[in-house]
């Protein structure tokens, strides 16, 4: 019964099964000695409440839970602004230009509003501010969608606190 299986007859293994791969990335390609071997090397003496973006402009930025619950809905756009800005580490300027969906208001991925949402509810204190499910998804599209959605969160929010 010899190369009979339960599954089916025995199939003979790679001579190479069991052998070690670590020396597979052992050099770092960008060619600086001690440097990491994938990634740049960051700059860890700057701190995480000032990032900067090209062009060495800092972007102060924090959001701040009692002026985001008095913010405006354009007030909270240009946060949101803001925070694709440091995502991306890019200008302001350069976010700013780019396509408008149909409310005139920049266009962004859904991807990228539900990050937008989970990092204002986390500032607000709140693990999940809106329920995606219950949100239209034309409201993930856009700077402004994605704002009112923010701005009707804290206005039930304040009001449920409230009572």
């Amino acid at each position: 019964m010899r190369g009979l299986t339960a599954a089916g007859p025995e199939v003979p293994l790679d001579k190479n099964v069991g052998l070690s791969d670590t020396d597979v990335m052992s050099e770092n390609m960008a060619g600086r000695p001690g440097g990491p071997l994938f990634f740049p090397a960051s700059d860890l003496t700057q701190s995480a409440a000032t990032p900067s973006v090209p062009g060495n402009s800092p972007l102060r930025f924090a959001l701040d839970r009692p002026r985001l619950q008095a913010s405006t809905e354009a007030e909270l756009q240009e946060v949101i602004m803001m925070l694709l800005a440091r995502l991306e580490h890019r200008p302001l300027q350069e976010i700013a230009t780019r396509p408008t969906y149909t409310d005139g208001t920049t266009a962004i991925d859904s991807m990228t509003a539900v990050w937008v949402i989970a990092t204002v509810g986390k500032a607000l204190g709140r693990r999940r501010l809106v329920r995606l499910s219950d949100v239209d998804r034309e409201s993930l599209c856009s700077v402004g969608g994605v704002a009112k959605l923010i701005r009707r969160a804290i206005d039930t929010t304040s009001f449920a606190g409230a009572a």
